[in-house]
């Protein structure tokens, strides 16, 4: 991809604008589109800043112990390299801790960055729809009281069902 220089996607074009990083992108079209919808990045510079610590928890907690779950449970076979268990098993436990920070959090709050559906909940909609789905590991969802409830506000949101179904 030549838009990317990492060769990867995602990569969007908007006019002559060209941007890479799923993040960037979502903040980008947030952002941009702020005004028609659902306010995604917070009313106020408090709530920014929550969408944006929550954003990050999701990058740097969150994402990478349940992307290693993906790959190895899901496309390992399909990509033509052994399942790592040891690596299955050491991220679920971190993917583990991640959510149980989330239950705590979510004692507190309707969704993550307050009690307003934000980027930070939307983030992770697609890879916590692979571990209740094909990965099969939705008990750990389903055994943590706030995180289940706010799993099913956020997955049962209309928009995403559209996403479920292109």
């Amino acid at each position: 991809c030549r838009a990317q220089p990492f060769g990867s996607v995602p990569v969007i074009q908007d006019g002559d604008y060209t941007l890479y990083e799923s993040r960037a992108i979502i903040r980008y079209y947030s952002e941009k589109y702020k005004s028609q919808g659902t306010d995604l990045l917070g009313k106020t510079i408090e709530e920014r800043g929550l969408v944006e610590q929550w954003l990050e928890v999701e990058s740097q907690n969150f994402h990478p112990p349940i992307y290693n779950l993906t790959l190895h449970v899901m496309f390992a076979s399909v990509l033509g390299f052994p399942a790592d268990e040891l690596l299955i098993r050491e991220s679920e436990e971190k993917l583990g801790k991640v959510l149980d920070v989330y239950e705590e959090r979510l004692s507190k709050s309707k969704y993550l960055a307050g009690d307003f559906f934000s980027l930070a909940d939307l983030s992770h909609l697609p890879f916590t729809q692979y571990l209740v789905g094909p990965i099969g590991k939705e008990y750990m969802i389903r055994s943590r009281k706030h995180v289940s409830a706010w799993w099913d506000d956020i997955s049962s949101r209309p928009s995403w069902k559209k996403v479920l179904q292109l």
